[in-house]
């Protein structure tokens, strides 16, 4: 474990560290690394919070409190923040970007996407811990157009002069999102976190999506389905989330998600209404 007495660090990052178990040294390129999949197998990606109506701080000190002590989750604006700000007390070239997210096929979609880009060794890296259970677990270089494998999943970028467009290839051919690598300030993040978790048509304001990534194993609520898919046996398991108590367990064994019953009710009572319509 790290001693806040021997370090500069803020008590905040200390602390998320010393919840991780990294072996590589501070500076090294396989620090990064590690500390992308243990962050993602550790601090699940939770939308239950954008749910609830009201304002979640990116101040640094009240983001690790919610999703490091309290373990509450978070999305890409709350994770990757917290990737980025660690990175950077850390001494790492890294800064925010924004992207437009392109599940549903649309090209026009808003910049609602945070993601951390690291410049190590001349080249240039994304590093992802909030696009929930599609999130490559290493990190991925975005200078050129290439196609990257692990495991069984392969990854493609495409590149141009002013984006990088991240595809998933295998097992499901699926555009991820489209990166725009022009200068981002915290204060663009702050205008899309603003946008995804308050207005009453944003995604996550209205659907219920809980991931975590560990070891082969990707584990996803999505509204009212709970899904586990084995990357090691290619096995998916699908069950129907049908009452609160179901929702309280899985989050418990699979997630380690701490919700309040009414924050739950709340999400568990947006997913039945959307559900029923």
């Amino acid at each position: 474990m790290l001693d806040i007495r021997a370090t500069s660090l803020a008590p905040h990052i200390v602390h998320y560290l010393n919840a991780l178990n990294i072996t590589a040294p501070m500076g090294s390129f396989e620090f990064v690394a590690q500390l992308q999949r243990q962050h993602l197998a550790t601090f699940s990606f939770s939308s239950i919070n954008a749910m609830q109506g009201v304002y979640l701080s990116l101040e640094a000190e009240a983001l690790f409190d919610r999703v490091i002590n309290k373990r509450q989750g978070g999305y890409c604006f709350e994770h990757n923040r917290i990737m980025y700000l660690v990175l950077q007390a850390l001494g790492y070239d890294v800064r925010p970007a924004l992207a437009r997210v392109m599940l549903n096929g649309k090209i026009d979609n808003p910049r609602t996407h945070r993601v951390t880009l690291l410049k190590f060794a001349d080249k240039t890296y994304t590093i992802e811990v909030g696009f929930g259970v599609k999130s490559p677990v290493f990190p991925i270089e975005v200078d050129q157009s290439t196609v990257f494998n692990e495991g069984r999943n392969q990854y493609q970028v495409e590149r141009t002069t002013t984006s990088a467009t991240v595809s998933l290839l295998a097992p499901e051919q699926l555009v991820l999102y489209q990166i725009d690598l022009s200068e981002v300030f915290e204060g663009d993040c702050e205008v899309g976190h603003f946008y995804s978790h308050q207005h009453h048509e944003a995604a996550f304001v209205n659907h219920l999506v809980v991931s975590r990534i560990e070891s082969g194993q990707r584990y996803l609520i999505r509204n009212n389905q709970f899904i586990h898919s084995n990357e090691h046996t290619d096995v998916e398991v699908v069950q129907t989330i049908d009452n609160v108590v179901l929702l309280r367990t899985l989050l418990d064994e699979y997630f380690a998600i701490a919700a309040s019953d009414e924050h739950l009710q709340v999400a568990f009572d947006k997913v039945r209404t959307r559900i029923a319509l």
